[in-house]
């Protein structure tokens, strides 16, 4: 594994290096898939395949509290479909092989999702499919933010460099993260999206933030 990851940022750092970055809007992203994935007890199949998708929730975490169209796994889904932006998308992955090898690194030159008027935190949606009806969801955050393309002078110039989805690195909104099961833990799906404790400290905090501005105003 220290082989990849000296691979991994051997490739990365020189692009970041270079001060002019001629595609303000592009960047090149490591993504790496390190826990594996099931779904919730007694619905758990080791040949279970997941979608999951990287980006943003247009107005953040705070708007899972005014929702008004997202009943059930799949109608969660569709309104975060509606409500979001994406960087990349990881499809028919089999959870219970997620492995620290090759196959779940992924490297691509993506276009930016930063926005200077939407929230720009980083989630990770994570869906199961039976037939063709989402049933079980997960949604996690990756517990930083997209900087500015445009802002040569940051780091890291648009898009985190290397995004790891891993047990111990994220907070589970909907779903769990259970970082003592396995190398790397265990991340689970929810069959009915309901938020986990560390959703509601979130979002309670988020919550008070913005009533304390609110006030700030008046």
């Amino acid at each position: 594994m220290k082989s990849i990851q000296q691979k991994v940022l051997a490739t990365v750092f020189p692009l970041f290096a270079l001060g002019s970055f001629s595609f303000a809007q592009t960047t090149e992203v490591t993504a790496n898939l390190l826990s594996k994935i099931t779904r919730p007890a007694g619905e758990f199949n080791p040949a279970d395949t997941f979608n999951v998708s990287v980006g943003s929730l247009n107005d953040g975490l705070l708007s899972l509290t005014t929702k008004t169209s997202a009943d059930g796994a799949a109608g969660f889904a569709s309104w975060y479909a509606a409500n979001s932006r994406t960087l990349l998308n990881w499809n028919s992955v089999v959870g219970a092989d997620i492995t620290d090898a090759d196959q779940f690194y992924r490297m691509a030159t993506v276009n930016s999702i930063w926005s200077s008027t939407q929230n720009n935190q980083a989630l990770a949606l994570v869906t199961h499919t039976t037939g063709s009806t989402i049933d079980s969801i997960a949604l996690f955050d990756l517990n930083f933010q997209w900087g500015n393309p445009a802002d040569t002078g940051s780091y890291p110039f648009g898009v985190y460099d290397f995004i790891s989805l891993s047990a111990d690195q994220v907070t589970a909104v909907y779903g769990t993260a259970d970082a003592s099961q396995g190398t790397y833990g265990t991340l689970t799906t929810s069959s009915v999206p309901e938020p986990s404790s560390s959703c509601l400290f979130v979002v309670g905090a988020l919550t008070l933030t913005a009533v304390r501005q609110f006030k700030k105003k008046i």
